[in-house]
């Protein structure tokens, strides 16, 4: 019997290691036919990608839909297909796809405020960077690595216009007072990639937190031994009202609802459609942290060259021009090209924003989970 099992077991071991070998093999394939350094004309992408199939885009904007939209103005006979996916879902979904062995996605549209993003399909080399040389020479330093952004935004703190034109908060501990319970609006962070950057990054900013809270005047306050981060959102999230998106962050800010709410800036788009929000891009010792959206080429996309014309239409093209990157140069956006005017008026550099560390974001996950669970289950204001 035990001779019975040990040949089973080599049995098993031979078929895995043979398996390894094949996806591996098909692996190096694919890689070999996308041919991501080669260089290739507009044209000759258009040509072979016009014996190719729909483009499935998966992406956590919308905006992707307008460049979906001047993407087959420009390229008749050309179609995609936008599958619009929450960041957590999104990831889940591109994961899942390439497990499976399928190939039922071309290009990728995410954040990675998480780190999930990186870890489970950036590392894993389930997505990888496309950057053609002539768009690669216009971009910002650390924008075209592994991932490749194409936008930079922020959670940020957003006011009500009714409270008038200057933000009328200085300090961020200002937010923990009564008379503002029930008037903060914020998506629940263990729901949304952005706000859980936003409150991921501020786990590491706890003797700035200090410092403010001694600028406030109450540094007396800070009970003893206690982070100086988590004792600031358990003070916030007595006022805090927790959302399921931005949206309705702005709606609420917009309709009354809400004096306060943190939301991604490129909202601050929707003040052209008659929305009442303000931005605080000055407050002590931060007003939000910096966030970025990449686009990637899903591995074993059975449609490179389509991809490829679409991540290039995204990007602006060679000369920045193109309509394709215009849905996210708006106000609220900041550009990762050096040929791109800034569409907003306060530069990264001069706003109060903190720089989300990666790496320390993806050590703190299982704390973040833990506090921010008890957070949410404690709180009477969740929508």
């Amino acid at each position: 019997m035990g001779k019975i099992f040990g040949r089973l077991a080599s049995l098993v071991l031979i078929c895995c290691i043979l398996l390894t070998g094949c996806a591996k093999d098909t692996q190096d394939k694919w890689l070999k036919l996308a041919a991501l350094d080669a260089e290739e004309s507009v044209e000759a992408l258009y040509e072979k990608a016009l014996k190719e199939d729909i483009l499935i885009v998966y992406t956590v904007s919308t905006r992707a839909v307008q460049t979906k939209e001047s993407f087959e103005a420009e390229y008749p006979g050309l179609y995609v297909e936008i599958r619009d996916l929450r960041s957590p879902d999104l990831v889940d979904a591109v994961e899942n796809n390439y497990k499976s062995g399928l190939s039922d996605c071309d290009v990728v549209i995410c954040n990675d405020n998480s780190g999930e993003f990186k870890t489970r399909l950036v590392d894993t080399s389930i997505v990888v960077p496309y950057m053609p040389a002539d768009i690669a020479k216009h971009m910002k330093s650390g924008t075209a690595g592994n991932m490749v952004s194409f936008v930079n935004e922020a959670e940020l703190l957003f006011y009500s216009s009714r409270l008038g034109e200057e933000c009328p908060v200085k300090n961020i501990w200002e937010l923990t007072e009564d008379k503002y319970h029930g008037r903060i609006y914020m998506p629940n962070p263990l729901r949304s990639f952005s706000t859980y950057a936003l409150c991921a990054a501020t786990m590491t900013c706890s003797e700035e937190l200090k410092a403010a809270l001694i600028s406030y005047g109450k540094g007396d306050m800070l009970p003893a031994n206690e982070d100086a981060a988590e004792f600031f959102w358990k003070k916030a999230a007595n006022n805090i009202v927790f959302t399921n998106s931005s949206d309705e962050v702005v709606e609420a800010l917009s309709n009354g609802e809400a004096d306060f709410g943190f939301a991604v800036s490129s909202k601050l788009r929707m003040r052209d459609l008659g929305y009442g929000i303000s931005p605080a891009y000055k407050l002590e010792p931060f007003s939000g942290c910096r966030t970025s959206y990449s686009i990637m080429l899903a591995r074993n996309s059975k449609n490179i060259n389509s991809a490829k014309l679409f991540i290039r239409w995204l990007l602006g093209e060679a000369d920045g021009t193109g309509e394709g990157y215009k849905p996210f140069h708006t106000p609220g956006t900041w550009s990762v090209r050096d040929d791109i005017d800034e569409a907003t008026p306060v530069s990264l550099e001069e706003a109060d924003l903190t720089v989300p560390d990666q790496d320390k974001m993806i050590a703190l996950k299982p704390r973040m989970e833990t506090f921010w669970a008890e957070i949410i289950k404690n709180s009477a204001t969740e929508q």
